[in-house]
C-alpha cells in the first residue's frame, strides 16, 4: 500500500471517529422526555412512560447540555436503556414510527444508528443482559392501565444473538421489569400467587435462573407496596427499587431497598432523607448510586418542573445539587457506562423437545404454615392442579406421599401449578395457589411445603426417589370452580 494511500485512509479513520468518539468510561446513558407532552391516542404502558420525542442521549463529562448526543436517532420515542458489561453496547426499547410497535434496538455507545434486536408481535419493552450476550426482556407490550389486567399476560423471554426467543416465565400474572443479579439470576416483578384472579394484587419480587428454571419468592410477600418497578442490584449488595401507588410511573414513586443476604425481613428506605418523586435508581462504583428525581415544588422551580440527575453518596443525608439538568427535558433513567464483571453463567437443566418436567419435594409436612382447622395429621396425598389459558383451575390428579413425607412425581410444562396437602381421609392441610411452572425436563426439588426460609434438607435420600416417580398431566384433569382451592 502506498504512503498516500495510508495518509487517506487514517485521514478517514479520524474524520468517522470524529463523527462518533468514543464513550469513555464516566459517561452516562439518559432517556429524555419532552415537558408537557402528551401521550398519543391509544397509547400503550411505554406510549405512557415515553411520550412522542422521547430519547436515549450520551452525556460526556462534564454534562452539559449542548454536548448531548442522541443515540435513539431516528425513532420517534426510546427509553429505558441498559449499557452491556463491556460498556460498548446501549439496548433500549424504542418505536420507528407512530404505528409500529415497541421493540428492543441497540446502538454502539459511541453513537449511530440503533439496529432492531427483537421482533416480537405486539412489541417488547424492559431490556436486560445475562451472561453470554443473551437479552432479557418482557412481551408484549400492553395498553395504558392494563399492564396488570391485561388478557395476553406480559412473560419473560431470553434471546441469545442470532437465535430465537425464549419464553422464560409462565406465571399467572404478568412478569416485569427484570434486572440480571450478579450471580446470573433474573429478578423480576409479578404479583403474589393468590387463587381469586380478580383479588387485589400484591407485588413483589422473584428470581429465575436465566434458562426460566428455579422460579423463587425474592422480596416483598408479605409487606409490598401498590407498585414495585425497576429493581436494581447496588455495589453493596442492597437490591433498590421503586415504590408507588400507582401503575404508571410519576412524580409520586420513591425509592426503597432490600438486603440481598435477607431480602425477606430487611425492607427499607434507599436513602436518608424523603425520596418522592424518584423516577430511577442505578448502582454507581462503590456504594453510590444515579438516581433521577422530580424538580417540580422545589425551592425555586415550579410545580411543573422536570426531572434532574443525581449523584447520591452512601452516607449522604441530602440529595444536593444536580450533575445535569435541562429543564426542556425530564431526565427520567440514567445508568453508567462502565465496564463491569459479567453476571454468572447458568448451565442450563432446559431440555429442548422434553414434554414434562419432575418435582421432587424432600418432605411435604414441612411447613412454617399451619395446616388447615390445626389437624395434625401427616399427609397421605399430594392434589396437584393447573390454571388453564382461561384461568380457571383443573385438577391433574393426585401422588401418594411417601412415609418420610416426599414426594416424586412428573409434571406438565409451560403452566402455573399449584399444590395441596391431604390427610389419609382427603381433608385438606395445606393449599398453595397455582404459581410455579416448570421448563422442559427440569427437575425442580424443594425441601417442603411452604417450608420455613432458615430450614435445609436433610442429607438423606428421600423414599419417594426409591421408586418410579407418578405421572400426571391434562389427559385426566378435573374442572374446578374458579377462585377456589380443588
Amino acid at each position: 500500500m502506498s504512503s498516500r494511500t495510508t495518509v487517506l485512509f487514517g485521514a478517514a479513520a479520524l474524520l468517522l471517529a470524529g463523527c462518533h468518539p468514543a464513550a469513555p468510561e464516566g459517561s452516562v446513558v439518559l432517556t429524555q422526555t419532552p415537558v408537557g407532552v402528551p401521550p398519543p391516542p391509544a397509547a400503550t404502558v411505554l406510549d405512557v412512560r415515553y411520550p412522542p420525542g422521547s430519547r436515549v442521549v450520551l452525556l460526556v463529562s462534564p454534562f452539559r447540555k449542548d454536548t448531548v448526543r442522541e443515540l435513539s436517532r431516528g425513532l420517534v420515542a426510546a427509553g429505558d436503556p441498559c449499557v452491556s458489561w463491556d460498556g460498548r453496547w446501549v439496548y433500549f426499547a424504542g418505536k420507528s414510527s407512530d404505528k409500529a410497535d415497541w421493540q428492543i434496538y441497540k446502538v454502539d455507545a459511541s453513537g449511530g444508528r440503533p439496529q432492531l434486536v427483537t421482533q416480537m408481535p405486539s412489541g417488547a419493552m424492559d431490556p436486560a443482559l445475562a451472561a453470554h450476550g443473551e437479552l432479557v426482556f418482557s412481551s408484549p407490550v400492553p395498553k395504558a392501565g392494563r399492564l396488570w389486567t391485561t388478557r395476553e399476560l406480559v412473560a419473560l423471554y431470553g434471546q441469545m444473538p442470532g437465535q430465537a426467543p425464549r419464553r422464560l416465565t409462565f406465571g399467572p400474572d404478568s412478569a416485569i421489569g427484570s434486572t440480571v443479579l450478579r450471580d446470573g439470576r433474573v429478578l423480576f416483578v409479578t404479583a403474589k400467587a393468590r387463587d381469586d384472579r380478580h383479588a387485589p394484587r400484591h407485588l413483589c419480587l422473584f428470581t429465575i435462573n436465566n434458562d426460566g428454571t428455579e422460579v423463587t419468592a425474592y422480596a416483598c410477600q408479605e409487606d409490598g407496596v401498590d407498585n414495585i418497578r425497576r429493581p436494581r442490584e447496588l455495589g453493596d449488595g442492597r437490591i433498590a427499587f421503586l415504590a408507588d401507588r400507582t401503575e404508571e410511573p410519576g412524580p409520586m414513586g420513591w425509592a426503597e431497598c432490600v438486603s440481598s443476604a435477607a431480602p425477606f425481613a430487611t425492607r427499607n428506605n434507599l436513602f436518608a432523607f424523603k425520596s418522592d418523586g424518584c423516577r430511577s435508581v442505578e448502582p454507581l462504583p462503590g456504594n453510590d448510586v444515579l438516581t433521577c428525581v422530580e424538580t417540580r415544588g422545589w425551592v425555586g422551580r415550579s410545580m411543573t418542573g422536570n426531572a434532574a440527575i443525581y449523584r447520591v453518596a452512601a452516607d449522604a443525608t441530602a440529595i444536593g445539587a444536580p450533575i445535569f439538568d435541562d429543564p426542556q427535558w425530564n431526565s427520567i433513567e440514567a445508568t453508567l457506562v462502565a465496564t463491569r464483571d459479567e453476571p454468572a453463567g447458568h448451565t442450563s437443566a432446559v431440555m429442548p423437545g422434553a414434554s414434562r418436567g419432575t418435582v421432587l419435594c424432600l418432605n411435604v409436612n414441612d411447613s412454617s404454615e399451619p395446616a388447615a382447622d390445626g389437624n395434625p395429621a401427616p399427609a397421605a396425598e399430594l392434589r396437584v392442579f393447573a390454571l388453564a389459558g382461561s384461568g380457571q383451575q383443573r385438577t391433574l390428579g393426585k401422588v401418594p406421599v411417601a412415609s418420610d413425607g416426599s414426594v416424586l412425581v412428573y409434571l406438565p410444562m409451560g403452566v402455573p401449578l399449584g399444590f395441596d396437602t391431604l390427610d389419609a381421609q382427603g381433608h385438606l392441610l395445606r393449599h398453595q395457589p397455582a404459581f410455579v411452572w416448570l421448563q422442559p425436563g427440569e427437575n425442580r426439588a424443594c425441601v417442603g411445603c411452604h417450608e420455613p426460609r432458615n430450614h435445609s434438607p436433610r442429607n438423606i435420600r428421600p423414599l419417594a426417589a426409591m421408586r418410579d416417580p407418578a405421572s400426571l398431566d391434562f389427559a385426566s384433569q378435573t374442572p374446578v370452580s374458579h377462585g377456589t382451592a380443588p
